[in-house]
């Protein structure tokens, strides 16, 4: 898309509670599909692979016991073309695998199936809207800051508190100059459907959705609640996340995605730990019984700290190495 983020000059512990930003940007996948009027994007190439970047990068090798590799590579959901072209060995790796796994599958996520479902599971009983979730300050504000975006709020609290909050957070992202359309796992996708590749996934979109969606009234306005807060800021989390990304800084990665669920212990189970538990065990039986390589395509937080993927598959004995 050719914008440039202003660079802000703070540091990645000026976000330190930006959950609903990191969760966007670099954990659920869905999430970043669930902007009101979500845009078709653009054909998007990761490019020649010839890289810009220096040092290693956010990409890392398993070899399998059944033979070959498993390749695990973090994705950022929303993008910019400073992220492309890819480096040149994930450029490789994806060049030798006939199969990418994805967290959901992208190409169900473009249906407008996705977006009725999201939509239904959002809306409130009749008879109810977001005015019964929120205290009467936090609606306020809600409703300034949706003006503010271009959105008329009155078509939105019709929605549950997560709905809300994805939709202005979403926007807030694509105006501050990334979108969707250049996140890294939806270039592959697009890939991948061009080169006849097979496309995998952890998790169903309806899964992702009910991440949200399964999320308490009292969770869902404290989730609002907060992105509202982020929206004044999302331009600089935005930059140093792309930063960090790009120089291939894990400290400054892991302190903007995962401590910032730090004082959400319910939000890291949710969106964090159970799913990564879930994710080394299905890796775990592949590595064991499918030869070959496959890249694995995940939102950046997922394999971060001590908690992350690629510290648990180090922990249960395979051999993870950083390019």
């Amino acid at each position: 898309m050719g914008v440039r983020l202003r660079a802000v000059g703070r540091s990645a512990s000026a976000y330190p509670a930006a959950v609903s930003s990191a969760r966007l940007l670099a954990l659920a996948s869905a999430g970043s599909e669930a902007a009101a009027g979500v845009a078709t994007p653009r054909a998007a190439s990761a490019g020649s692979g010839v890289s810009r970047h220096r040092g290693q990068h956010v990409f890392w090798r398993l070899e399998k016991p059944a033979g070959g590799a498993l390749f695990l590579l973090g994705s950022l959901h929303f993008g910019d073309d400073r992220l492309y072209p890819l480096p040149a060995a994930i450029e490789a790796a994806y060049q030798s695998c006939a199969t990418v796994i994805l967290e959901t599958d992208l190409r169900l996520t473009q249906l407008p199936a996705f977006a009725v479902l999201m939509q239904r599971k959002a809306e409130w009983p009749p008879g109810q809207s977001l005015a019964d979730a929120l205290e009467a300050a936090d609606l306020e504000a809600f409703r300034g800051q949706a003006r503010r975006l271009g959105l008329e709020p009155s078509w939105l609290e019709r929605y549950r508190a997560w709905y809300c909050a994805n939709q202005l957070l979403s926007l807030a992202l694509r105006q501050s100059g990334v979108d969707s359309s250049r996140g890294i796992d939806r270039v592959f996708c697009g890939r991948c459907q061009a080169d006849g590749k097979a496309i995998e996934a952890f998790e169903s979109p309806e899964f992702q959705i009910d991440l949200f969606a399964g999320l308490s009234d009292a969770s869902g306005a404290a989730l609002l609640r907060e992105s509202l807060a982020e929206i004044a800021h999302v331009r600089g989390f935005v930059e140093a996340m792309l930063t960090a990304y790009l120089a291939g800084d894990l400290a400054a990665l892991e302190e903007l995605v995962t401590t910032s669920f730090d004082r959400s212990p319910e939000l890291r189970e949710r969106f964090l730990t159970s799913r990564n538990a879930s994710w080394q065990a299905a890796l775990t039986a592949r590595a064991g019984s499918c030869p070959g390589d496959d890249l694995v395509v995940v939102g950046t937080g997922h394999l971060l700290g001590a908690h992350g993927l690629v510290a648990s598959l180090r922990q249960a004995g395979f051999a993870v190495t950083r390019l």
